[in-house]
């Protein structure tokens, strides 16, 4: 038998170390066939792995794993340089794969092993803890059913910055559906939201505009960029069909060969699309050149009962007779109804308009006609509108608005009741009184959450029925009356309320003798009403008749003893003579906003633009108001170019309360120390304000004298008015409705009188 050494001096290669028991024969160790066989193991055929992120969803982790083994396992198979290497396109795969799996595996070992020990105390104790669960680490479906509790776009942003994985969930599914602006006749976002009804259920708030509302292109290189203004609409869907007409829709959606079932398709898949939007709270009517009448929507709307809290409709139908087609639906749209689905929404509707639940959750309701002819009728009414109001029992806010139509037959009608000497002047406004009697059943009120109320354009026949129903809703804290009511007599007592009515009124516009009626109506339990804005009055003026006289004076009386030092806010419609001003201001000290609308009897709109020549007798009148802020009706500052402004004006924009400042063009600096002597030393001007030398020098001498009388106008003003901020612009406000410019005096110093209180006028835009 060999020993030891000679077995190791007859294999000197393989270097194996020698065996220490007898008779045990070393032997070399090969390794190249395991080698060899794994590497045929690995050899096959590479199948090919779909890198599109969207291919892969994250409810489906199996596949996820799957997909991601194949990915890494064909990685040694790969030639030269590229093995063990990720394109571009697979790393990204790869890392929305990890994304998926992490808080499946997460959740996993947390099962596995739900108790984790810390020792890490001062005694070495153990701590037996688990780990918190975090928002991303949560399965995907329960992210989205988390993320359908927030309502508000400005929230869902701050939430889908946070990570990567919050905003693939936030915005393709949230943000973009919680509000959608589009046409009746968008009949692919009606099938889209059908077809996808977890999506339909993320929409808080619909808005129908009107059918002739443009639509411009879609580009689909910059969507972000080109997003219809008026339109609002998913990207996902307009990246589907951006150049239909429906807006996401199919390629035989909109075909029909009847106009009439094109219509009657529309408002199908409206009303199913309606039924799948669970969690809608807002809802907008404001399509008017249809015949689609949001009498045949409500049925579907009355399905969001649980979660629907405001709705206004602007619609020239709503305000039409009541007919069968109200509380029926029409039976052309369920006869073209396919599919078990529709069949079963319909019978739903049916079933829904028998009972007629109540709308325990809605809170405001808008009533608004559009100033066009279509769907207008001769005689309207209030009953449409009634019969949904009914239905509603704890509203806050109603608001009912009726414009006469623009139209030749309109007019014409109006001028031949005019001319019949009869009160058909008030015909063409609809008839509130069934609506206010029927809104108080034995005395109680139908709406006892009632703050809110605004009639415009409104008719009574009676003070009975306006006044019952503002003696039993207390509640009301804002109310806005434009109603023609009946009186007998001379007609200055158009309500007769109760004491103790409206103990609550902040804010009251309406006619002197309405005002004058809740004014003279005595108080129960309380001195005074909280009163604070009275709107929408003048007075009578100079007159030879003394009961006109009389009337003034009582309503100056109750203004004054009622809520004269409460008062913070009086809008006027317009003044005679600066004198009636001057004793409305004597009853109210404490103004801080005062508009006296246009000068009745003058020429032009709000004096035309015109500075008033005694502007000294305004600024004494506005001195006896040592809480003034703003002042409109009256013109102090002259017609400056923009072109003579541009640069002499300067520094920031300030936050001035009612001013939407984003677009300010200042225009001139005014300081006191470039005219009067300072004997404390040299004025040393703050770096945001510009000296006066720096105005343009390509502007007229006209335009240096408009400036410098403006600057001395702005320096009285400050001087006379201390809080003073706000004043009207040269230019009259053609559209009350939309933006309109104001001069804004902003102060950049505190002390008076040693000439380092500068002021600052600038030109702002405010919304009316």
């Amino acid at each position: 038998m060999p020993s030891p050494s000679s077995s190791i001096k007859s294999h000197p290669r393989p270097k194996v170390v020698a065996a220490k028991a007898e008779g045990l024969k070393s032997q070399p160790v090969v390794a190249s066939r395991p080698v060899r066989a794994r590497k045929s193991q690995i050899n096959g055929p590479l199948q090919s792995i779909d890198t599109s992120l969207s291919a892969h969803p994250r409810t489906d982790p199996i596949n996820a794993l799957t997909i991601l083994l194949k990915l890494l396992t064909s990685l040694p198979t790969r030639i030269g340089g590229c093995q063990f290497k990720l394109t571009p396109a697979e790393h990204a795969l790869s890392l929305h794969l990890v994304s998926i799996l992490d808080p499946f595996v997460y959740h996993g070992v947390r099962a596995l092993s739900p108790n984790i020990n810390l020792t890490g105390t001062a005694d070495n104790s153990t701590i037996v803890s688990s780990p918190g669960l975090g928002l991303i680490q949560q399965p995907t479906e329960i992210i989205d059913a988390i993320l359908a509790h927030v309502d508000s776009r400005k929230d869902l942003i701050s939430i889908g910055l946070g990570c990567k994985r919050l905003h693939d969930i936030v915005f393709p599914r949230h943000f973009e559906y919680r509000v959608i602006r589009c046409k009746v006749s968008s009949i692919g976002v009606w099938n889209h939201l059908i077809t996808h009804s977890s999506l339909a259920r993320n929409v808080r708030k619909l808005e129908i505009i009107d059918e002739r509302t443009p639509v411009p292109a879609f580009n689909a290189a910059h969507p972000g960029l080109h997003r219809p203004s008026s339109m609002l609409i998913p990207r996902t869907m307009m990246r589907s069909s951006p150049t239909s007409t429906t807006l996401g829709g199919g390629t035989d959606l909109e075909s029909t060969d009847d106009e009439l079932h094109m219509h009657t398709k529309q408002e199908r898949y409206l009303s199913a699309a309606l039924l799948r939007m669970t969690g809608l709270k807002e809802f907008k009517w404001s399509c008017n050149h249809s015949p689609i009448s949001i009498a045949r929507v409500w049925p579907a709307l009355m399905m969001r009962a649980e979660h629907l809290n405001s709705v206004e409709i602007c619609d020239n139908l709503v305000f039409g007779p009541r007919n069968g087609h109200w509380a029926v639906v029409d039976d052309d749209s369920e006869e073209d109804s396919s599919g078990n689905e529709e069949e079963e929404d319909s019978g739903r509707l049916s079933t829904l308009i028998k009972h007629r639940p109540t709308l325990e959750a809605m809170e405001s309701v808008v009533f608004r006609s559009t100033p066009h002819s279509y769907g207008a009728s001769k005689l309207p009414e209030l009953t449409r509108i009634s019969t949904m109001l009914y239905q509603c029992s704890n509203l806050k806010n109603i608001e009912i608005g009726y414009i006469t139509p623009r139209s030749a037959s309109g007019s014409t009608q109006a001028h031949a009741l005019i001319a019949n000497n009869t009160t058909a002047p008030q015909r063409a406004r609809p008839l509130a009184d069934d609506f206010l009697v029927n809104s108080v059943i034995d005395r109680q009120p139908k709406f006892a959450h009632l703050t809110h109320m605004t009639l415009t354009n409104l008719r009574c026949t009676s003070p009975v029925a306006p006044s019952a129903f503002l003696a039993a809703h207390t509640m009301l804290e804002v109310l806005h009356l434009d109603l023609v009511i009946q009186t007998s007599g001379n007609g200055t007592n158009p309500l007769q309320l109760p004491p103790g009515s409206l103990p609550h009124l902040r804010e009251i516009k309406a006619s002197r003798d309405v005002i004058n009626s809740i004014l003279q109506c005595p108080t129960v339990d309380i001195k005074h009403r909280p009163l604070e804005v009275i709107k929408g009055f003048k007075l009578s003026g100079h007159s030879a008749s003394s009961s006109s006289v009389s009337v003034d004076a009582a309503f100056l009386q109750n203004l004054r003893t009622a809520a004269g030092s409460g008062i913070r806010r009086v809008e006027m419609l317009g003044w005679h003579d600066i004198d009636e001003v001057k004793r409305l201001v004597a009853c109210v000290p404490g103004v801080q906003h005062l508009d006296v609308g246009r000068r009745i009897g003058g020429s032009g709109e709000r004096n035309g633009g015109v500075v008033e020549k005694n502007m000294l007798e305004w600024t004494d009148l506005m001195t006896t108001l040592p809480e003034l802020v703003s002042m409109h009706g009256v013109r102090f500052f002259y017609e400056v170019s923009s072109s003579g402004s541009g640069s002499a004006g300067g520094g920031g924009n300030a936050n001035i309360p009612g001013v939407s400042g984003a677009s300010v063009s200042p225009h001139h600096v005014y300081d006191p120390a470039d005219s009067t002597p300072n004997s404390n030393g040299p004025t040393h001007l703050p770096a945001s304000i510009p000296p006066l030398p720096q105005i343009n020098p390509n502007i007229s001498m006209m335009e240096r004298s408009r400036l410098r009388k403006n600057d001395e106008t702005a320096s009285l003003l400050a001087w006379k008015c201390r809080k003073l901020r706000r004043v009207d612009h040269w230019e009259p406000s053609v559209n009350s409705t939309g933006d309109r410019k104001v001069v804004v005096l902003l102060r950049d110093g505190n002390t008076v009188g040693d000439g380092e209180n500068k002021v600052r006028w600038e030109v702002r835009k405010v919304k009316a």
